[in-house]
Formats: C-alpha cells, structure tokens, sequence
C-alpha cells in the first residue's frame, strides 16, 4: 500500500522557507531592554535574535527581561529608538543567552518543530547558505501550518 506521506511529503512537511516569517526581528547588543521588550511585544516574541554584523551571536528571551524587570533593574516605559531615550542601562549584551537556535531554510518543518519542543525554544532563526539570516519561525508561524494541514499536534509540541 501507499504512503500518501511519502507520495507527496511537501503537502505535510514543507521546507521551513515556505512557512517563515519572512522578516527577522532583531536586536543589537546595544539594544536598551527596554526597547527589546518593546520590539518583543510589537511583534509577539517571546524570543528575540541579537545579530552583530548581521549574524546571530545569541538570544534575549522574555524571561529574564521578566526578571531583570521584578528585581527593580529594569523599567519598561522608555525608549522605541527614535522618540525617547532610554530609560535603563540595560542592555541585551547583559541578558544574551547562547547559542541561537539556527536552522536552514531547505530543513523540513517537522523536523524544526520538533529540534524546538526538544530545546524548549520559542524561535528558530531560518539561514540561508551564505549564513545570513533570512526569516523566522515562531509558534504563530507553526500554528498558521497546523491550521492549514489539521495538524493540531505539531503545534502543541512547541508550546512550553
């Protein structure tokens, strides 16, 4: 008998550049927190990339802004980079996790979902060949996949 999987397998399991995000929301390790909690918020993140010379050296996630901000270091009502200053000495430098979950964009999509419920991440960043940062995967992106395919299960996984 025939496996409809393997007979068509783009159909459940495309390649992760079909179902990015097609832009990468970033910060710089200069980035004040409370302007990467703003960049967070803005575009439902609960991950963000730092890059330095347009490659990824880390992750801030939402946890420790979190943290930083209950501990009275942090104080989220200032900067957007180009109305206010900021309003912390903060900076992603100080909060930088390592290493960036970092895929290729010719990865299959089970395979990413799966490599993120395995590493407990929020974001994976989707590289191109020339090790530049090319999109985003997120959990709206894996749920907007699940939707489309009535794969509810593969969503789920990624939701920690």
């Amino acid at each position: 008998m025939l496996d409809p999987d393997q007979l068509a397998p783009d159909a459940v399991d495309p390649e992760v550049a079909a179902i990015m995000r097609d832009e990468v929301v970033f910060c710089l390790p200069s980035t004040p927190i409370d302007a990467v909690a703003k960049l967070m918020a803005d575009n439902t993140l609960s991950e963000i990339v730092v890059l330095l010379d347009r490659r990824p050296v880390g992750y801030v996630a939402q946890e420790d802004i979190l943290d930083r901000l209950t501990a009275g270091d942090v104080v989220i009502a200032g900067s957007d980079f180009a109305m206010r200053p900021p309003v912390t000495e903060q900076q992603a430098r100080n909060l930088l996790r390592q290493p960036p979950l970092l895929v290729d964009e010719h990865q299959r999509a089970r395979e990413v979902i799966s490599l993120m419920a395995d590493q407990r991440r929020r974001l994976a960043v989707v590289m191109h060949e020339d090790e530049t940062p090319v999109g985003m995967l997120t959990p709206v992106e894996i749920a907007a996949l699940a939707a489309s395919s009535g794969r509810r299960a593969d969503a789920a996984e990624v939701a920690v």
